[in-house]
């Protein structure tokens, strides 16, 4: 059983201090003493960073296979990332030769896909026009103590975007090897391409071939005369505590640090539980199931409504 003083790593070489539940609250996870000492932080370093690589991305499209090669590095400012000093991870970013196969006629499965698996994150989302993956999940398990943990729990996975994870402007990091990926909304990314509010911005395509948008969708889905709007998740903040006792699953109040603080509610919002819906866009006038990039959870959605192609995929 951990000592409330334990410092617990994080996985990504950052720290963060967590004090696991009192010994009372082990026996009574109902114990109101029972709280995790983890705390909502959406800081996010500066980008001060211009890259010297050069980007580099290419879209075509081939019979029903969309194919796009990437080195995945932005034309954006970036955050300062490498083994140097005042760095947000000590991955430093460079160029990579990714090729990604989407399917360019995608058709509704049987079932949605999770992004995140019983034994971790399984796929990244999609990729942007920019050559940039979008990869919301983290790889932040309970108890934070590595994935070979004894109580390694991934149902409670720390929530990218509402924790300290060296994420800078653009809610981006970079991988061991290298990549630079976003873990939320793509900042300088939309600053650049300008996106307007009256009207539907395509800004990338997921890992099963749909389109992603950002943000904003007609009033009517099948209606493009219609007005646009902001479209809205239907995703909330559950009210109350979690149930854990501690040493299996974390306690304390529901607060967002957690993805799984969250729950989805059919029809609160716009959105399905994958944050998209299906209507008409500028690129697919007679409609198409659709992908949305929100400002409130999921943010960049967490399933996927079609098969994801294994390009994306992140472990066997």
């Amino acid at each position: 059983m951990k000592k409330p003083s334990l410092l617990i790593a994080l996985s990504l070489a950052l720290s963060l201090s967590f004090s696991a539940c009192s010994e009372e609250s082990v026996t009574d996870p109902g114990d109101s003493d029972c709280t995790s000492s983890i705390e909502v932080d959406t800081s996010r370093g500066p980008c001060s960073e211009t890259l010297s690589s050069t980007p580099q991305v290419s879209m075509s499209v081939s019979g029903d296979t969309r194919t796009v090669t990437a080195n995945n590095i932005p034309s954006h400012k970036v955050g300062l990332f490498g083994n140097v000093a005042g760095a947000l991870n000590p991955n430093a970013i460079q160029a990579q030769n990714s090729s990604y196969e989407i399917d360019a006629t995608p058709t509704l499965a049987g079932a949605v896909t999770q992004l995140l698996g019983d034994d971790g994150p399984q796929y990244s989302f999609g990729v942007l026009l920019n050559g940039v993956e979008v990869d919301p999940v983290a790889a932040e398990p309970w108890p934070h103590e590595g994935f070979m943990a004894a109580n390694v729990n991934w149902q409670w996975n720390l929530e990218a975007t509402m924790v300290q994870i060296g994420l800078d402007c653009n809610n981006a990091h970079v991988q061991p090897t290298g990549k630079y990926h976003y873990h939320g909304g793509p900042t300088l990314y939309l600053d650049n391409i300008n996106v307007s509010s009256s009207a539907m911005t395509l800004i990338g395509y997921a890992a099963d071939g749909f389109p992603i948008y950002y943000l904003y969708g007609h009033d009517d889905a099948d209606d493009s005369s219609s007005g646009v709007k902001e479209l809205q998740p239907s995703y909330r903040l559950k009210s109350g505590q979690r149930p854990g006792d501690g040493v299996t699953a974390p306690c304390g109040d529901y607060t967002g640090v957690y993805s799984a603080d969250f729950e989805y509610v059919p029809g609160l919002g716009d959105l399905d539980e994958c944050n998209g819906r299906t209507g008409v866009t500028p690129e697919f006038p007679n409609g198409t199931y659709y992908y949305v990039i929100t400002e409130d959870f999921p943010n960049i959605p967490r399933c996927f409504k079609g098969t994801p192609s294994n390009d994306f995929r992140l472990r066997p």
